[in-house]
């Protein structure tokens, strides 16, 4: 069971063996190399069952040796990862990160069965038996085993998906109650408005009125009968000086000064008062359910200082917002894995069709800042990791994607990886 190659940043298999137990923890085996510390589990054999990445600092790898401890003994924590035709036990946290993987087996059968011993499932492991496994009873078990694996996959992804539309839905119901709330104010506004013009109107007219009595004599008026207006004979002017058009034109003023229009207090109507609720523009960080939007709340055990090693999409600096994103789409037309990979991510973000929304004016070109800590991904697997982001110049260039929900997210130009940190989280307080 043990390697040729180092895998990702795995040491061979062989390197982990021969080491000096950790004080607190006897079946683990501990050691440093290059500047690295790891650690390997042994099994029930007094093999190494699992091994460890390099971490940076002891302090790092001991807390993945607790992370380890805590989670070989859930069967869905462990995944069998197939490469070159060998396959690989992974062995993943609550976060989805995988913490532990184990040596090289030569069929996927094996690596079953070297599960079922983990988990104590077999009393025994050993490469003839695994071998020896043929025969209809043996294809069987190992197609039932096939079948029911993949029913867990459909059923956690159609979890996954549920729980995206429950919060679209949530944030959808959020902006009716903001456009409720503005349009009620909106009409609160619009009827002081028509209030005030009555008033305004009102008093206008009887000064108006008071002006043209004041301008004719009652002579003149005399001449209206109940028949019907007739024609006016003579008008005569008031005299300059007489003081009942003065009176007249005062007499509204009079009446308004004396009975003031009832004023209601604002305290008199705060019950029918609604509340205006800014429009949400941040990212509900802590709803996201997607791994690759979950950020553990820890320090990364390793740093990131240059990219290209293991690229996804491969170097995309040369390409505008619009070819990348016909780089995407080009791979999401011609492989269903792609699909589901990057429908997941624009689900999580509030497209609801996926990427089937996207359009190239959701890209950007941004420069990341230093030392964020980030969910990193690589390889054309699309595997997440981890990591504190210490790249500088050119590897800190990206296409930023803006989100619906405000949880934008990022490819790395020099090697097309995915990469999500906490840019626009709201506030917890």
């Amino acid at each position: 069971m043990d390697n040729k190659k180092r895998q990702d940043d795995y040491l061979a298999l062989s390197e982990y063996s021969g080491h000096s137990p950790s004080e607190k923890h006897a079946d683990f085996l501990i050691f440093s190399k290059d500047g690295e510390h790891y650690f390997g589990m042994l099994d029930k054999n007094g093999d190494v069952g699992l091994r460890s990445e390099g971490y940076s600092k002891e302090a790092s790898r001991d807390n993945g040796i607790e992370s380890v401890i805590k989670n070989r003994v859930i069967e869905e924590r462990y995944n069998i990862t197939e490469a070159r035709n060998h396959f690989f036990v992974s062995l993943k946290a609550g976060n989805n990160q995988e913490i532990a993987k184990s040596g090289v087996f030569k069929s996927k059968a094996e690596a079953e069965a070297y599960v079922a011993f983990l988990l104590g499932k077999s009393k025994s492991f050993g490469r003839v038996a695994a071998k020896s496994a043929s025969g209809a009873s043996a294809a069987g078990a190992a197609a039932g085993a096939a079948v029911s694996g993949r029913i867990i996959s459909v059923k956690r992804n159609q979890i996954g998906e549920t729980r995206n539309v429950i919060s679209e839905t949530r944030n959808q119901i959020g902006e009716t109650r903001n456009l409720i709330g503005e349009n009620r104010r909106q009409i609160g506004e619009t009827r002081n408005l028509i209030n005030t013009n009555e008033k305004v109107t009102k008093y206008a007219a009887a000064g108006a009125a008071a002006a043209s009595l004041g301008a004719m004599s009652f002579a003149g008026m005399s001449q209206i009968s109940t028949g019907g207006p007739k024609k006016v004979e003579k008008v005569a002017a008031a005299k300059v000086g007489g003081w009942w058009p003065l009176l007249l034109f005062l007499l509204p003023l009079l009446l308004f000064i004396g009975c003031p229009p009832v004023v209601v207090p604002p305290a008199a109507i705060a019950w029918k008062a609604i509340p205006i609720v800014a429009p949400v523009t941040k990212c509900d960080c802590e709803a996201l359910t997607h791994p690759i939007f979950k950020i553990p709340n820890e320090a990364p055990p390793k740093s990131t200082f240059v990219l290209g090693r293991a690229p996804e999409y491969g170097n995309s600096h040369g390409l505008t917002t619009v070819q990348f994103y016909n780089k995407l789409k080009k791979a999401y037309d011609g492989s269903a894995d792609e699909r589901r990979f990057l429908d997941g991510i624009f689900k999580q973000m509030g497209y609801d069709n996926g990427f089937k929304d996207a359009t190239p004016e959701l890209f950007t070109e941004v420069t990341i800042p230093q030392g964020i800590n980030a969910n990193l991904g690589t390889k054309v697997t699309h595997k997440t990791v981890y990591r504190k982001m210490e790249t500088k110049g050119k590897d800190r260039e990206a296409f930023r994607i803006k989100a619906l929900n405000y949880c934008d997210f990022h490819f790395m130009k020099t090697c097309g990886n995915h990469m999500y940190y906490r840019e626009n989280c709201m506030d917890p307080s």
